[in-house]
C-alpha cells in the first residue's frame, strides 16, 4: 500500500493563491483586448458604411486588423459607380477621417464593383435601370463599340515608318 501525505505550509498557498490570480487576470485581459479589438472593428465599419450612406450611396463594409490592434485594412464593395472611379482620392480622405473619429490606422481601402450580368432581373428587382442612372454604363459601351471596328490588317514596312 502506497500513502502520500501532503502539507501546505502558508508559503506554498500563498504562491498558488497568486498562480491562480496572475492566470485569472491574464484571462480577463485577453478577453478585454479582444471585446476592443471586436468594438474597433465595428466603429470603423459603421463610420465608412454612415460616410457613404450620407453621400446616397449603399456600401457593405469589412474591417481587419493587421499586425497590431491600431492598424486596419477595409474592403468596401459597391455597384459600379462613375464617382468611385477616382476612388484612390475618396481613400485618403477616407483614411484621414477615420484617423479622426476612431484614433485607428487604416492602412489601405480595397474596393470592389462587382458587375451584374443579368440587366433585366435587376430592373425587375429595383425598378431601375443602372444604365440609365449612372455614365459608368454608357461610357463602357461607348468603349466596346468603338472596339468593335478595330480591324487587323498587314501594312508594308513603309506605312509603318510613316505611321511613325
Amino acid at each position: 500500500m502506497f500513502t502520500l501525505t501532503l502539507s501546505l505550509d502558508s508559503l506554498s498557498l500563498y504562491i498558488v493563491g497568486f498562480d491562480v490570480l496572475a492566470l485569472l487576470a491574464y484571462i480577463l485581459y485577453l478577453f478585454h483586448k479582444k471585446r476592443n479589438l471586436e468594438k474597433s472593428i465595428k466603429s470603423i465599419a459603421d463610420f465608412i458604411s454612415d460616410y457613404f450612406i450620407n453621400t446616397g450611396t449603399e456600401v457593405q463594409v469589412a474591417c481587419y486588423k493587421i499586425a497590431d490592434d491600431k492598424r486596419f485594412v477595409v474592403l468596401i464593395q459597391s455597384e459600379p459607380l462613375k464617382r468611385f472611379r477616382y476612388s484612390n482620392i475618396l481613400e485618403s480622405n477616407l483614411i484621414a477621417h477615420t484617423f479622426k473619429i476612431t484614433g485607428k490606422i487604416v492602412e489601405k481601402i480595397y474596393w470592389r464593383f462587382p458587375v451584374q450580368i443579368q440587366k433585366d432581373a435587376i430592373e425587375e428587382e429595383t425598378g431601375r435601370n443602372p444604365e440609365r442612372d449612372d455614365l459608368y454604363f454608357s461610357d463602357v459601351q461607348a468603349l466596346s463599340d468603338a472596339n468593335a471596328k478595330y480591324k487587323v490588317s498587314e501594312a508594308s514596312w513603309d506605312e509603318f515608318e510613316g505611321s511613325k
